[in-house]
């Protein structure tokens, strides 16, 4: 009867399959670490700090408003951050309420020796899965943004601005300034950049209306009593958001309009003929003019004759320059109405609209 005998294994055999099983618990590892089944993604004990970087526009006073940075807020160059963790199971974890982050920048000798954004205390990136992501929204001047929600699904930042508000942050009272708003989302898919700075860039929420004037008369000067706004909105709620992709919603919702005559411009300017006068740009919420129907009102008195009733301008209705009537104010557009005060035969009201940052454009106007 033949029998068969177990023959030792080569060496090289033996070093083979001890390699191939070292190999398939390292692929078991792995699968581990994808399904989500470690700790961290980062190594143990290397907490790498959250970092934030603002762009230039909290900066650049050419792109505020002369009554934003002269008169209403001097903590233009901060804002406030509101920051959250979301893992692959769609847990929600806070990571920043508010936190006030400042600018500070140094020179010595002409050389820039520091020019960054911080805050305290620092928080660290916490990556346990490539399916996590962190979602922030920033609202400037620090200290606003005191309504925060998750608004399906995704972190959603609400300020509550009133125009009349005796308590506002203006010195004089009311939330006279102008809010700037972002939003960021980080993926720990993207691997290589996930602790890299935030680069927050930031967008107005508000919209800036100027008011010009031209003195087209044959000789006579004028004389501005007064010129008001009346029926604005002067309340509402701003809303900064991400949508399901991580893109920003900026918008406004429960406006609440005034009847009442707000937003004095002119303390009696008298014009020669031939000149104009140009009033700072007013921060407004961006709001429909024909269901609000917003006017301006307007006195003055050429020579010794003082025009009564004030002349009513309704700001609903002056046409771009396409020919299609501009019906509401939007977010981060500035509008330019300028008024050509023909003594002989009524006023000739035109209107430039421009994205915030860029130069008027004239288009046609209205002959009232």
């Amino acid at each position: 009867m033949d029998r068969w005998h177990r023959l030792p294994l080569p060496r090289e055999l033996i070093v083979l399959k001890i390699n191939i099983i070292r190999i398939a618990a390292a692929l078991t590892g792995t699968l581990l670490l994808v399904a989500g089944c470690a700790a961290r993604l980062d190594p143990a004990g290397d907490e790498i700090s959250i970092r934030f970087t603002a762009g230039s526009l909290l900066l650049r006073d050419d792109t505020k408003t002369k009554a934003t940075t002269d008169r209403f807020v001097s903590n233009d160059d901060t804002f406030s951050v509101f920051g959250e963790k979301v893992s692959a199971a769609g847990t929600h974890t806070e990571v920043f309420d508010g936190t006030t982050v400042n600018h500070t920048y140094q020179e010595e000798g002409g050389i820039v020796t520091k020019d960054s954004w911080s805050y305290s205390p620092t928080k660290s990136w916490d990556w346990t899965s490539m399916s996590d992501y962190y979602d922030f929204v920033a609202v400037s001047p620090a200290g606003i943004g005191t309504a925060k929600e998750v608004a399906i699904g995704n972190l959603s930042v609400t300020t509550h601005y009133d125009y009349d508000n005796p308590t506002g942050t203006a010195p004089a009272g009311g939330d006279k300034y102008d809010i700037l708003a972002t939003t960021y989302r980080r993926s720990g898919s993207d691997w290589g950049h996930r602790h890299d700075r935030v680069d927050l860039a930031f967008s107005h929420m508000g919209s800036a209306v100027s008011i010009k004037i031209i003195n087209n008369s044959t000789s006579a000067s004028v004389t501005l009593n007064h010129l008001q706004f009346k029926n604005l909105v002067v309340s509402a709620d701003a809303k900064v958001s991400l949508d399901n992709s991580g893109s920003t919603l900026l918008r406004w919702a429960n406006h609440m309009p005034s009847a009442k005559q707000v937003r004095r411009l002119s303390p009696e300017e008298t014009i020669a003929h031939g000149e104009d006068w140009t009033s700072e740009f007013q921060i407004m919420i961006p709001q429909n003019l024909t269901y609000y129907e917003p006017k301006l009102l307007l006195n003055y008195t050429v020579g010794e004759t003082t025009i009564a009733p004030d002349i009513e301008i309704p700001l609903n209705g002056i046409e771009r320059a396409d020919g299609t009537p501009i019906n509401s104010w939007e977010i981060g557009v500035k509008y330019i109405y300028t008024i050509y005060m023909r003594l002989d035969g009524g006023l000739l009201v035109t209107v430039y609209t421009t994205p915030w940052d860029t130069l008027e454009g004239e288009t046609p106007g209205i002959l009232i």
